[in-house]
C-alpha cells in the first residue's frame, strides 16, 4: 500500500523557502525525521514538538508552512491536533506520519483534513520526495 494523497498535489509552497514542524513523541524519529526534512532544499526551518500543547504554542509563535504529524501523542491525539489546525490554521499543511496505519486512522485523518497519509513502517524513507512535491 502506498502513501494515501487526500488533498489535490498540486505545488502548493512554490518558490519559496518553508518552515516545517515535526510533531511526533519518540526522540528517535524527530531526530531522523529532522535529518530527512533538512535534505529539502526548500525548507529554510525546523521546529520540533513532542506534544500537542507545545505543536500549538510553535504553530502560533513561527508559522509552519507544513506539518508532519504522528498520531500518538502523550498529552492529546495527533487526530484532536490536526482538527485544531484545520480549523484554526486552514491553510497549513498537515502530512500524517504514523505507525497506525489501518484502514480506519487513513479515513479518519482524511475527514478530518489531511493532506496525506504516510506508514512510518513502509513508507518513511519517502518523505523527503513527498515533501518536495509540495514545494516544486
Amino acid at each position: 500500500m502506498s502513501a494515501y494523497v487526500y488533498k489535490n498535489h498540486k505545488p502548493l509552497l512554490q518558490n519559496r523557502k518553508i518552515k516545517v514542524l515535526l510533531v511526533d513523541d519518540a526522540m528517535l524519529i524527530t531526530k531522523r525525521l529532522s535529518e530527512m526534512v533538512g535534505e529539502v532544499e526548500a525548507v529554510s526551518d525546523i521546529f520540533v514538538s513532542s506534544n500537542y500543547e507545545n505543536a500549538v504554542n510553535i504553530v502560533q509563535a513561527n508559522k509552519p508552512d507544513l506539518v508532519l504529524l504522528d498520531i500518538h501523542l502523550p498529552d492529546k491525539s495527533g487526530i484532536e491536533l490536526l482538527g485544531y489546525l484545520r480549523i484554526n490554521h486552514p491553510d497549513l499543511i498537515v502530512i500524517m506520519v504514523t505507525n497506525k496505519a489501518s484502514q480506519y486512522y487513513r479515513d479518519l485523518c482524511q475527514q478530518e483534513g489531511a493532506h496525506h497519509f504516510i506508514d512510518k513502517s513502509k513508507e518513511f524513507e519517502k518523505i523527503p520526495d513527498i515533501l518536495r512535491t509540495y514545494c516544486q
